[in-house]
């Protein structure tokens, strides 16, 4: 068993503390690779959160699952490996995308075995007692074998479940051979017969995008909603929100949850009071080589409640849970930028969080969050009233030429009487940021300078009025 990598987590953690780049107040694995979560599972007074992990090194391979749990959905404590590949089995090159469900009693898995690029098969496994430490593969595994005709082989993956009324349903991502994307729906009585009911819903999304992988598919109020991650070429997550009778799903509304390359396979489930709470993989933008120096890649995001709004837009918070993190606060309120102007804050580090709210908007406003002495290097969070877009800006984040940096914008209207609200997140090399709690993007940068880390509020091309101001430091998740 590879499970007692994890015997001296504390002690890895430690020798990994010193890394400006690397996040305190994000889960990641003590060391090694991390993408996507799965599993997500609120059992015996505990969150238990699994994902795809390597135990071997920092570069993706060997995928097994990997096991953290929490009380609070902040503080998380590393367990041993929950499933490894098995040599001989249909998961021997990895234990792949999944979920877990209750099944009368007993945490049950069903995850993507992975053979090789054509013979994914979905696989089950049950936990061995109230801890989810220790597992048991079911002994006539797989489940599902293969792909249904039409489907391509080799874009089959990543089982969702949930309970419906006296069955279980399952989706798949799937690509067609006729090039649509599609989600693929199942029933079963026990988890271990599956019955192919067919095409939930299938479109052709585009000549570049011909799957849908990590599905999740869940009831928000009266609707459900379906969350897709486009491949290939990790080009964003889309949702659709609408109605569904069982057999098929009818969209009414669809848009990106997040679009662009950092944000990706986000994993969907209620949890016991109610909440929809969803974790994604935040992904590297940096070179391999740099990847192996540092020793470790991958962050899970922040938890974040997701909501329909009255036009059945999907948006999204973090979880309050959150503010525990919270040590030492600035704030400032009533504050006029003129055109041009830049106000420095003196709180400053890499692990921030920070709310504020403009009105009165003349020109570009924002945020430089990250910014050194010499102003060589810095990120720009902000809004172009103008062009109607808010802005994640990394062009300047580095003097490092093998990082990858980008202006990142999403369109947001904003009504006249409405203010701009930023609610920033700041750990080491990861940036998530809601605006309105509408829009939300992520940012990987990596400063080279260890006095990148003032904050300044700015106002270009006209004025514009701050009407409040926080600024947290924030604590880290381990001892």
């Amino acid at each position: 068993m590879t499970g007692d990598i994890f015997v001296n987590s504390s002690s890895e953690r430690r020798k990994m503390a010193a890394d400006p780049h690397r996040p305190a107040y994000h889960y990641l694995p003590p060391k090694n690779w991390m993408n996507d979560p799965n599993g997500l599972i609120q059992w015996g007074g505990r969150y238990h959160l699994f994902y795809q992990y390597n135990p071997y090194g920092p570069l993706w391979g060997s995928i097994h699952w990997g096991h953290a749990s929490s009380t609070d959905l902040v503080h998380w404590e590393d367990h041993p490996i929950a499933l490894e590949p098995d040599m001989g089995a249909c998961d021997e090159n990895g234990c792949w995308s999944g979920c877990i469900v209750d099944d009368q009693g007993v945490p049950t898995a069903l995850y993507t075995g992975f053979v090789n690029e054509s013979n994914t098969p979905v696989m089950l496994a049950r936990a061995l007692g109230p801890d989810l430490i220790r597992w048991h593969k079911f002994h006539k595994n797989p489940v599902i074998a293969k792909a249904p005709s039409g489907v391509k082989t080799t874009d089959f993956r990543d089982p969702y479940v949930w309970r419906e009324g006296d069955l279980w349903k399952m989706v798949m991502g799937a690509g067609l051979e006729n090039g649509n994307c599609a989600i693929l729906l199942y029933e079963s009585h026990d988890l271990i017969s599956w019955d192919y009911l067919g095409i939930l819903f299938d479109m052709k999304v585009s000549e570049e995008i011909t799957t849908w992988e990590c599905p999740s598919f869940f009831p928000l109020g009266e609707k459900f909603v379906l969350l897709v991650s486009l491949c290939p070429g990790f080009s964003g997550v889309y949702y659709y929100a609408g109605d569904y009778d069982g057999i098929k799903f009818d969209p009414l509304s669809e848009g990106f949850l997040e679009s662009g390359s950092i944000f990706y396979a986000p994993h969907v489930r209620q949890v016991d009071d109610g909440r929809m709470i969803m974790f994604a993989w935040l992904r590297e933008e940096r070179t391999e080589a740099a990847i192996e120096k540092a020793g470790w890649a991958g962050v899970q995001s922040l938890p974040a409640v997701l909501m329909l709004d009255e036009e059945l837009q999907l948006v999204s918070e973090p979880v309050e849970e959150i503010s525990v993190l919270r040590g030492e606060k600035f704030q400032l309120s009533d504050v006029r930028l003129s055109a041009d102007q830049t106000h420095k804050i003196p709180l400053r580090g890499s692990q921030l969080e920070i709310e504020v709210e403009f009105d009165l908007i003349q020109g570009l406003v924002g945020l430089c969050v990250l910014t050194a002495d010499d102003e060589t290097e810095l990120t720009l969070i902000g809004y172009d009233p103008k062009r109607e877009v808010a802005f994640l800006d990394t062009t300047q984040s580095s003097l490092d030429d093998e990082v990858v940096k980008v202006q990142h914008e999403e369109s947001l209207s904003i009504d006249i009487h409405e203010p701009l609200r930023i609610h920033a997140f700041i750990d080491g090399s990861v940036l998530e940021v809601w605006f309105n709690n509408y829009i939300r993007m992520s940012g990987r940068v990596y400063p080279t300078h260890m006095d990148a880390d003032h904050v300044k509020l700015f106002a270009h091309g006209g004025s514009a009025h701050v009407k409040l101001l926080k600024v947290w430091q924030m604590n880290g998740i381990w001892d």
